[in-house]
């Protein structure tokens, strides 16, 4: 259960955080490569922020 959790939470936090660098960059009208090397670096950094909240989780007493 745990296992599903925790991939669950990371592929939610990775989708959001490239959803959400790509939307505010392209209506910003960033140039594409920045776009996609910001949203690629902010999906890597929400995947590890909701496998650390998935852990603090698991942990709970």
């Amino acid at each position: 259960m745990a296992d599903r959790l925790r991939m669950a939470l990371w592929m939610a936090g990775a989708v959001t955080a490239f959803g959400v660098v790509g939307l505010v960059l392209s209506a910003l009208k960033a140039p594409p490569t920045l776009t996609w090397a910001a949203a690629a670096g902010a999906a890597g950094a929400g995947g590890w922020g909701a496998t650390r909240l998935t852990e603090r989780y698991i942990q709970r007493p």
